[in-house]
């Protein structure tokens, strides 16, 4: 039966249910998406279909595959590492601009807001919504429209490989909310070194948790019986 959906922009709106349940997991990895089935299933025009498919692809959150569908991807250790690779030089260069103000966005405090109520209820994919607002905002508030695309076009991915693997492997949301609160603790108190590392410890905290369950998977299907 067809979703309604109730926005201004029909697109955003596709975009916004359809991000949701990648990230809740709702549409496993490697499962394909064609413009057709996404039309019926949501009640939207092919081209309306096919937009909020193309812009998803483009933050990451899909690939584009042969016969106009598109797949969730299940990214690799090297994608994952290469993914915090990218990420870190440009948070550094954001939260150091930030800190050198004492200057905390209103959004990441909202964000971390979030992140706190969502980790006592135990809310694995709202808690990475806001994980990742968290971090935009911090890149955002700098205003430089050139950080920001390089930042968008690896956060996207980012949201995905985390949400693939939080609600599985029992991380501990409340210590990875404190982790960002300390972030944005350095930031205010105009401490950049203390800010860097911070971030330092939540990116690298996050990676080495994806990369042990990427691990985990590729030794547990060379375990199983052929």
């Amino acid at each position: 039966m067809p979703v309604p959906l109730e926005n201004a922009s029909l697109t955003d709106s596709l975009c916004e249910v359809l991000r949701k349940h990648i990230i809740a997991g709702d549409v496993a990895p490697g499962q394909r998406l064609s413009e057709t089935w996404v039309a019926e299933r949501f009640d939207v025009a092919r081209p309306t279909a096919k937009a909020s498919i193309d812009r998803l692809a483009g933050e990451g959150l899909l690939r584009r595959g042969r016969y106009k569908s598109a797949l969730v991807p299940k990214l690799s250790a090297d994608d994952i590492a290469d993914l915090y690779f990218s990420r870190e030089p440009i948070e550094s260069s954001a939260i150091r601009a930030l800190a050198a103000k004492s200057e905390v966005p209103a959004d990441a405090e909202r964000a971390l807001k979030l992140m706190t109520v969502t980790a006592t209820m135990g809310e694995h994919s709202e808690h990475t919504e806001a994980d990742i607002a968290l971090h935009k905002a911090l890149v955002a508030a700098v205003g430089s429209p050139r950080l920001r695309r390089m930042h968008d076009t690896v956060m996207g991915e980012s949201q995905l490989c985390i949400a693939q693997v939080r609600a599985k492997v029992g991380v501990d949301l409340v210590e990875l909310t404190d982790r960002h609160g300390a972030i944005l603790d350095a930031i205010r108190a105009g401490d950049p070194d203390g800010a860097v590392v911070a971030l330092q410890r939540d990116l690298h905290g996050c990676r080495d948790a994806l990369l042990a369950d990427v691990a985990r998977a590729e030794a547990g299907a060379t375990a199983a019986p052929g």
